[in-house]
């Protein structure tokens, strides 16, 4: 519902805590969810995405909600006035993006980038896991692993 600043002068400086109100109840950030810690950390970055900056963000998807994340980049994609980049571990933002001329780039092996151009019914995701994206890093099989692991 709220975020409350909760404010103590120490003399020569104020201490301040954010105390995130839900109606009901009220938790201060350092009880929060690391998804919550994150979006709070993040709060800046999409501001100025949504207000014609241009932001960077490696690992967007690290401790949030799959959907949440997914209802983000929605909103930077039909609404936002800047440009909003990200790296991500994540598969279901491609499914968002996807429809998207220039959406989606994957990291080569070799540090190129590798553009996602519309194959019919393909879908970036069943491309990426079956290691059918060039120069893909995960173009691996189950089988690779025998012997990694004991016997």
């Amino acid at each position: 519902v709220d975020i409350k600043v909760d404010t103590k002068d120490d003399g020569d400086q104020y201490r301040c805590e954010l105390n995130l109100d839900y109606g009901d109840y009220v938790v201060n950030k350092e009880f929060e969810s690391t998804g919550i810690k994150k979006l709070i950390k993040l709060y800046d970055c999409f501001d100025a995405a949504a207000s014609n900056g241009i932001v960077f963000i490696d690992e967007m998807d690290s401790n949030l909600n799959d959907i949440y994340l997914c209802k983000l980049i929605e909103y930077f994609m039909y609404y936002g006035r800047g440009q909003l980049c990200f790296t991500t571990h994540n598969l279901d933002p491609m499914t968002v993006l996807k429809e998207n001329k220039n959406s989606i780039d994957f990291l080569s092996n070799d540090n190129h980038l590798v553009s996602w151009a519309s194959k019919g019914n393909a879908s970036p995701e069943n491309y990426y896991k079956n290691g059918m994206i060039e120069d893909s890093p995960f173009n691996i099989e189950a089988t690779d692993f025998i012997g990694m692991f004991g016997e």
